[in-house]
């Protein structure tokens, strides 16, 4: 090791005593590598300070969706879930999304958008998302309005062609700069959006105070048991599934459902109609219930195959606690399935583990399909959890008006809020959106996301053109510096090799003395290597140095047409660190090259050719 090390230090003192002929071949290093490097610098500043003003427009990335067409949230959470996008709202309808907005007596008419934590837009410009009571403007609204940060705003929301209207007080938290659009419009929350599209639908939204209808949930029977002293004829039977509702009809036996009622035993027939698809109404259920009224003492029990009740973690199968006008029980509540007023009780086993009074309980409906996604939709609500005797375990007793409510969760989500009065209620969820406002996480990102809304049908706007002639021009400038740089830098191995190889001839005769003390030729060979990459190191020094100079000259040159960070011809220091490295390895490669040649040489031949 110590004989290597004085080999590399006898290299570097002849490349110190022939000063002269080093320098000229780090001139021409440096000469080779400082127009690459100029090159390589111009593209990455100019690359980049074209991308961050793509980036720096939060414009560039976003994708409006430019038809209306109904997603669902699990759409949304499927786009959140992407690492192509960095932020994603859904909109309601744009007929929907507008108001007029007064901050004094005149009155403007703005659009309304959504926007909530994360918004690229907002945080661009440093302001925070909007509250509930907060908004948003553009420049161009708060000019209209005349309104500034902090003032108070009322939007008038109208309907029935401004027959009924209902006002509502927004905050400004803030004002974009014109640069962040030309529409005049305004950023509330998602929920706030949702209020008013509802009332402008004619829904009441309780938590306002604003009237109007109810979307409560109806009832439905997703089947129904037919208890009979005797079996029917067969004409009878089939007209349990004619124009009722009900497409399927079958013969369980009576001892599976045996313990719902005592009037359900071994002698008497059951059958079960059921449903394809949509569930039942309440009328379907009452024109069943006609075509078996006087019927050899019929007995009506609605079921809901599929769904089940989770209390405190225990499951239980949801079952009718009361037949269609008759009571399964003593003391069971309301028996109509279509009564207006129904209770939120739940009847267990004393033997069920769980204790009485008001808990917190979970509907899920789950069904298998042959075709598609299975279906599972689950809704949690406050029911009142009682005793009665004979229960069977594992089952949940439920009044038939509880149990069609929650049977609707067969068909649509369904959540639990407020009536127009301000009860409790089952209401239909909010099926879906009619648009989104997208963000791409990059510039590449644009075009990729872009394909794949257009691939669901989806038709959308981006800027994806002008993002696409930036990464071109990036590629096309890439493939160019490629190809420079390989002529340049074999034209810089051949010269390194020439000049190293033939240092090695001129000193054939100290070599061979070398070889003739002790030297082996494995570690002479570390002489030509040594001085090939002391040379090209000195080189990309001075390449280097006249790099950097260059740079900064020709950013004061441009410095009218940069902005702030920005720069026309800039190197990062991994670029840097790669271009030494590149040097490094073609120096070594000239090196061996000519240490090859160091290791063939004989002493013998040498020395008498002397």
């Amino acid at each position: 090791m110590s004989r290597a090390a004085e080999i590399a230090r006898l290299s570097l003192k002849d490349v110190l005593h022939e000063w002269r002929m080093s320098l000229c071949v780090m001139l021409a290093v440096a000469a080779i590598a400082t127009p690459l490097l100029l090159f390589f610098g111009l593209k990455s500043g100019v690359m980049e300070t074209l991308k961050g003003r793509l980036l720096n427009n939060p414009a560039t990335v976003e994708i409006i969706s430019a038809t209306e067409r109904k997603l669902d949230t699990r759409w949304f959470e499927a786009q959140r879930a992407d690492p192509r996008v960095a932020f994603v709202i859904p909109r309601t309808r744009r007929l929907a999304a507008s108001a007029e907005f007064s901050l004094g007596r005149e009155r403007h008419s703005l659009d309304i958008l959504p926007s909530g934590e994360g918004d690229p837009l907002l945080l661009h410009y440093g302001l925070a998302a909007p509250r509930e009571d907060g908004c948003v403007l553009s420049a161009l609204a708060a000019r209209r309005l005349g309104a500034k940060a902090g003032d108070t705003l009322t939007a008038t929301i109208t309907r029935d062609r401004g027959r009924s209207k209902v006002a509502r007080k927004f905050t400004v938290s803030g004002i974009l700069p014109d640069a962040a659009g030309t529409t005049a419009c305004a950023y509330i929350t998602l929920p706030g959006l949702e209020e008013i599209e509802s009332y402008k639908d004619g829904l009441a939204v309780p938590s306002r105070g604003w009237g109007g209808g109810d979307s409560l949930a109806p009832p439905v029977a997703l089947g129904v048991l037919v208890s009979l002293r005797r079996p029917l004829d067969a004409v009878r039977e089939a007209m349990l599934t004619q124009n009722t509702g009900f497409a399927t009809l079958a013969r369980p036996a009576p001892a599976e459902y045996a313990s719902l009622h005592p009037a359900l035993d071994e002698g008497r027939v059951a059958y079960l109609v059921g449903t394809v698809g949509n569930p039942a109404t309440a009328d379907d259920v009452s024109a069943l219930a006609d075509r078996l009224r006087g019927k050899h003492g019929a007995l009506l029990i609605p079921t809901a195959p599929g769904l089940s009740i989770s209390v405190g973690g225990t499951e239980l199968t949801a079952r009718a606690s009361a037949a269609l006008g008759q009571p399964l029980y003593e003391g069971a509540p309301e028996s109509s399935i279509s009564a207006p007023r129904y209770s939120r009780s739940i009847y267990v086993g004393d033997a069920s583990g769980l204790s009485p009074g008001p808990q917190r309980v979970r509907a899920t409906y789950h069904k298998e399909q042959e075709r598609g996604e299975p279906i599972h939709r689950e809704l949690e609500f406050t029911a009142e959890i009682k005793y009665l005797a004979g229960v069977p375990a594992g089952t949940a007793l439920l009044p038939p008006p509880l149990l069609s409510r929650l049977s609707g969760l067969a068909s649509r989500e369904l959540e639990d809020g407020l009536d127009s009065r301000g009860q409790p209620a089952f209401l239909w969820r909010r099926s879906g959106y009619t648009g989104f406002r997208m963000y791409a996480a990059s510039l590449n990102d644009v075009v990729g996301l872009q394909s794949h809304l257009e691939a669901q049908g989806i038709r959308t706007v981006s800027r994806a053109d002008r993002i696409s002639e930036v990464l071109s021009l990036d590629h096309y400038l890439s493939v160019l510096f490629m190809l420079i740089a390989s002529a340049s830098l074999t034209g810089a191995t051949c010269c390194l090799v020439a000049s190293i190889y033939a240092n090695v001839e001129r000193k054939r005769r100290e070599l061979a003395i070398l070889r003739l003390i002790g030297v082996r030729g494995a570690e002479l060979g570390i002489f030509p290597l040594t001085g090939s990459l002391a040379v090209s190191m000195g080189g990309m020094a001075m390449g280097l140095g006249a790099f950097y100079l260059l740079s900064v000259a020709v950013n004061q040159l441009f410095a009218g047409h940069l902005g702030k960070g920005e720069s026309f011809c800039s190197l990062a220091p991994a670029h840097a660190l790669a271009a030494v490295g590149i040097a490094a390895a073609l120096s070594c490669l000239a090196g061996l090259i000519a240490a090859r040649r160091v290791v063939r040489i004989d002493p013998a031949l040498t020395l008498r050719d002397e």
